[in-house]
């Protein structure tokens, strides 16, 4: 008992003295301690300037991407001749079924977290198994009104399931996943085809900054589905959008038409249809993403989960919904021809570039934010229309300067809200 009452009169005595003597010196333990402090400081400064430099130059790829899918579904569209807008985007959502063996090779072979036991791909693959029912028991719970699945747990040798039979509320986790699946695959898969459609009608330049305002769309529905606060600048925000759109629209003519002797061309008819059925893609696109955030994104392995719907909504598209080709042939709407080779090889570079936007832009958004990488994404707007001066020699309007900046202004102020926001 004398130890244990001496001990803190022994350690006391030190700080005591410091205290009595008035001294001016610091603590070697308090030098030490902030030392420290500032080290993991700087260490979490440079880690954030690794990570966003990281981000910014996927960003740069997901661009890059954009663009050269975009041209060169242009160019297979009308140089190449091959108006087969339902079937290049049939080839183009099938070939994002890549994405789900690349999850789990990703997840089964190189994820610190996979327990060590699990050496056989049959363990290998529960484990991966595992990881997607956890996600969609998140979006199960939440369907059903139960209380969130908290915070992802880290996984044990002992929780994926490797034998046995599966339970009542497990059979119907995976069949929400199924409907989930199916459900944005049909959502995605509307305003894409009106996008492959919009590119024989409208300009590359007018198409792609229509389709950029999908976001304040976004920010639309997600005031009336999500419950987001209505804010005068957002609103504003969107105001200077469809502004902008409506100056390139209204402004902006096909290539080599002479506007003062040939005011009601066809051609001048079916550029303002294009971009009427890009404005719709626009919307259609933000609904989607809303309804994607509601209901197909899990507190649970986000990132994981995105990748693997990805890969099934891929999936789905190759097995199911190959069925308008025919029903598109017989009614005229589309004739069904087999792509030469040349074409076919444009068709695949189209496919790969869709894939790789896609992974990239999921990327820069879990890694940053989904304000940076959509306002880093609006890079496209001039940079289609400076691809289309060059390869096509599509001249750039002030209409296209003027709407282009309205849509900046917008997205800057949008940006802005955001930051204030946090």
């Amino acid at each position: 008992m004398a130890r244990t009452t001496g001990t803190p009169t022994a350690r006391g005595a030190p700080l005591a003295a410091a205290v009595a003597s008035d001294s001016t010196d610091t603590s070697p333990l308090v030098a030490t301690s902030d030392h420290q402090h500032q080290h993991q400081q700087d260490h979490r400064t440079l880690a954030e300037a690794r990570r966003f430099r990281t981000a910014a130059l996927i960003l740069g790829v997901c661009i890059v991407s954009f663009v050269l899918q975009t041209e060169l579904t242009k160019f297979l569209q009308t140089s190449m001749g091959y108006q087969k807008p339902y079937f290049i985007l049939y080839i183009s959502h099938s070939f994002w079924a890549m994405a789900l063996p690349a999850q789990f090779l990703y997840t089964a072979y190189f994820s610190s977290a996979i327990p060590p036991s699990f050496t056989s791909l049959q363990d290998r693959f529960s484990y991966f198994a595992w990881m997607i029912q956890k996600s969609t028991s998140d979006l199960y719970h939440r369907k059903r009104d139960y209380a969130m699945v908290g915070a992802a747990s880290e996984p044990t040798a002992t929780s994926p399931r490797t034998h046995g039979h599966l339970s009542r509320e497990d059979q119907g986790v995976w069949r929400h996943l199924f409907w989930v699946t199916f459900g944005m695959t049909v959502l995605f898969m509307l305003p894409s085809y009106l996008w492959y459609t919009c590119i024989g009608l409208t300009s590359m330049a007018n198409l792609t900054a229509i389709y950029n305002t999908s976001c304040f769309f976004a920010y639309l529905f997600s005031v009336l589905l999500l419950n987001e606060a209505l804010v005068l600048n957002k609103v504003l925000a969107v105001f200077l959008s469809l502004l902008g759109v409506a100056v390139i629209s209204l402004t902006t003519r096909p290539e080599g038409e002479n506007i003062a002797l040939e005011p009601d061309t066809g051609r001048t008819t079916a550029s303002f249809l294009g971009d009427v059925l890009a404005l719709l893609c626009a919307a259609l696109y933000g609904f989607e993403e809303v309804l994607y955030k509601k209901y197909a994104s899990p507190k649970t392995y986000p990132i994981m989960f995105a990748n693997t719907l990805t890969g099934l909504m891929g999936v789905a598209t190759c097995t199911m919904l190959w069925i308008p080709i025919p029903l598109l042939h017989w009614t005229g709407r589309e004739i069904f021809e087999l792509p030469t080779l040349n074409q076919l090889s444009s068709v695949v570079m189209i496919a790969t570039m869709g894939l790789v936007y896609n992974g990239c832009f999921m990327i820069v958004v879990s890694q940053t934010s989904p304000v940076f990488a959509a306002v880093g994404v609006m890079a496209t707007i001039p940079l289609v229309a400076l691809t289309d001066w060059i390869l096509f020699n599509q001249a750039v309007g002030w209409g296209n300067i003027v709407g282009g900046l309205s849509i900046l202004i917008g997205f800057g102020i949008l940006v802005r809200e955001n930051q204030k926001a946090l």
